[in-house]
């Protein structure tokens, strides 16, 4: 089953833009996350393992990056968007491996790169390239960076043919979506394969304030073009149960700022995020984060966390119930819960423990410094309601988070970071 962003729920900032300035310093990072979300009213729950592997090598000029994930998903979630949608709760799985590369060229005061990765699993394929600079102004008080990234990706789908958008039928998890190395191949009568293009930029300014604190704001943009629903899912419209539509078209534009802070009596430094979301698809969104790095000692580092975020929902988007009794709001109809009405608060905490070759000893014999990660972030997870509560006969009957659960979610990693 394909494994959609959990956007504003997992990571509130998500995956901004897919370039990146290739490292300058010689690096290897192992990293896996595990995710974990149990819902409440027998709605089932989402499980998520995320291995990781980065190498980085830099000379004088030039610099490559090769990076390996994957993402083991498993769940239980329903195939139908209604009222009484814990009877349809069903069971899924699913393996998504990803490979890319990264080639950079360094300056006394710029950075250049270009990269590209591939991604496959069973039901979407993704090809993404793009590009990445950085230069610092004189004086290396102002940093100003600009990246692009172009995703040409593939979504297999049932074959539909040229029924009404409310008798499409959805896909099921034994449908062929059979591949061609990076390429869809389509079944006719069966599947097909449906383009989907994605076109991210986003620009930075970081700005040094005082010796002690700086500034940092940045603008994104995106556009998406193409099947942007998810396959599986259906939603009850009056008294049919057709596969999700959703537009083809999607504008997206957030900007953000940075602050941060170092108290060197501390030995601390304190980081204050905001960020402003919002799309065409009517969904608006706003993130308040807080944190606060302490060095111990001269090898442990600890980072402490509060982030709150709020989003509305799409327009198109309504509560189950009024689906079944009102039918859709035009010709747009979901259940997908990134384009619901959320609010979401999350709590953690990071620990690194920092160990530097001194005296000409490598660290292990080979590392010139190496930090060991760990990182645990717990989440209270709330799906509002997007029409008039008083006016849903049906009640929340499992179709939102409950808000006194004691515990939603929880994200897990453990990572190496070391320096050769």
């Amino acid at each position: 089953m394909q494994l959609r962003p959990l956007v504003g729920l997992v990571t509130v900032a998500g995956v901004l833009a897919g370039g990146r300035i290739a490292r300058a310093d010689d690096v290897l990072e192992l990293s896996t996350t595990w995710y974990q979300e149990q819902r409440q009213g027998g709605l089932g729950g989402l499980t998520v393992i995320h291995p990781q592997f980065d190498v980085g090598v830099a000379g004088d000029l030039l610099s490559l990056d090769l990076g390996y994930s994957a993402d083991a998903v498993s769940g239980a979630t329903a195939t139908v968007y209604k009222t009484d949608a814990v009877s349809s709760a069903t069971e899924f799985s699913d393996l998504r491996h990803e490979g890319s590369i990264g080639v950079g060229v360094h300056g006394k005061r710029s950075q250049f790169g270009v990269h590209g990765s591939v991604g496959v699993e069973r039901d979407y394929l993704s090809l993404t390239v793009g590009g990445s600079g950085a230069i610092d102004l004189p004086g290396k008080n102002t940093n100003v960076a600009l990246a692009y990234t172009h995703n040409f990706d593939q979504v297999c789908d049932k074959d539909n043919a040229l029924a009404d958008i409310f008798e499409r039928r959805a896909l099921t998890g034994v449908d062929p979506c059979t591949k061609n190395y990076v390429f869809g191949e389509d079944t006719p009568g069966e599947t097909v394969w449906r383009d989907l293009s994605i076109d991210t930029v986003q620009g930075t300014v970081t700005q040094n304030l005082t010796p002690t604190m700086n500034l940092q704001l940045s603008a994104f943009g995106q556009i998406i073009h193409g099947f942007q629903a998810n396959p599986y899912r259906r939603v009850r419209v009056g008294q049919n149960e057709p596969q999700e539509h959703v537009p083809e078209v999607r504008g997206r534009l957030a900007i953000s700022a940075r602050l941060n802070r170092f108290f060197p009596k501390l030995r601390a430094a304190l980081h204050v995020d905001t960020r402003y979301y919002s799309d065409t698809w009517g969904v608006n969104s706003g993130t308040g984060e807080l944190a606060w790095s302490q060095y111990a000692g001269s090898s442990l580092l600890l980072r402490l966390r509060a982030r709150v975020y709020q989003q509305s929902a799409a327009t198109f988007f309504k509560d189950a119930f009024f689906y079944e009794t009102e039918s859709a709001a035009g010709e747009y109809f979901t259940g997908d819960r990134e384009l619901a009405p959320v609010r979401n608060i999350l709590l953690g905490g990071k620990l690194t423990v920092i160990t530097v070759a001194e005296d000409d000893h490598a660290v292990w014999g080979l590392f010139d410094k190496l930090q060991l990660n760990l990182k645990a972030d717990v989440l209270l997870l709330d799906e509002l309601p997007a029409d008039d509560p008083d006016a849903n006969l049906a009640g929340r009957d499992g179709q939102f988070l409950s808000s006194n659960q004691l515990l939603d979610a929880f994200v897990l990693q453990l990572g190496l970071l070391a320096d050769y």
